[in-house]
């Protein structure tokens, strides 16, 4: 007899009728309420979850609305849906900007397309986001990703050495501006010397950061200096 009343009381046409009824005139939560009555009998509905996805968002249930976006994308992406959850992601990562994982997926699904420069965009956007000491973290695993698709990209290096000096991990940042150092000269050249100089005043990079002074003056360079440290 239970069963039987579960089905009766399950209306999805009737429910999904409401909750977008709901959804037009702005009433958030109760659209939410009839959406997870679905969800509750279709956990895994992709279309379900993107719609419930940003009223959750709207209405500051980040998380479940993360698990959402999260949820829905997979699905796509095991049938073999990669537009979709692209799709999916960016909004993710428009609605919720302080979710890494949403700025990495865009990252990770356009080089499954061959769009670096786009995979690029969407790590520097998202690391754009993280400014403060406590999401610090974020932003260098952002840099790190953006690193290894262009690693000799000097604002992004100069960003990513800046963060690694700020959070104890000199060693690495010198390390990152001496393999950048070996492929740059004149201006940005003085400039990644001097950012090693500021991690360490050594005499070493001190005479290495003069000879790049020396360099730039003989060669007359021009060129915009990059952000430095």
């Amino acid at each position: 007899m239970g069963l039987i009343r579960r089905r009766l009381d399950y209306d999805r046409k009737w429910l999904l009728a409401e909750a977008e009824k709901a959804r037009v005139r702005g009433r958030r939560r109760r659209a939410i309420s009839f959406y997870r009555r679905i969800l509750a009998a279709e956990p895994h509905d992709p279309h379900l979850h993107a719609r419930v996805a940003p009223l959750l968002a709207a209405t500051g249930k980040r998380f479940d609305a993360w698990q959402s976006y999260r949820q829905a994308a997979q699905v796509h992406l095991k049938n073999k849906g990669r537009e979709e959850a692209l799709a999916l992601y960016r909004e993710a990562a428009k609605t919720l900007p302080m979710q890494i994982e949403a700025w990495q997926w865009v990252a990770k699904l356009e080089l499954g397309r061959g769009r670096g420069d786009c995979a690029l965009n969407a790590l520097l956007e998202g690391r754009a986001r993280f400014r403060s000491r406590r999401r610090r973290a974020e932003a260098i695993a952002l840099l790190r990703e953006a690193r290894s698709i262009d690693p000799w990209r000097i604002d992004i290096v100069l960003d990513l050495a800046r963060l690694l000096r700020r959070s104890g991990q000199s060693p690495e940042a010198q390390w990152i501006l001496g393999q950048l150092a070996e492929k740059l000269d004149g201006r940005n050249l003085r400039i990644v010397r001097g950012a090693q100089w500021r991690i360490e005043p050594s005499l070493k990079h001190s005479w290495n950061w003069l000879r790049a002074a020396f360099a730039n003056q003989r060669s007359g360079d021009s060129r915009v200096p990059a952000r430095n440290l």
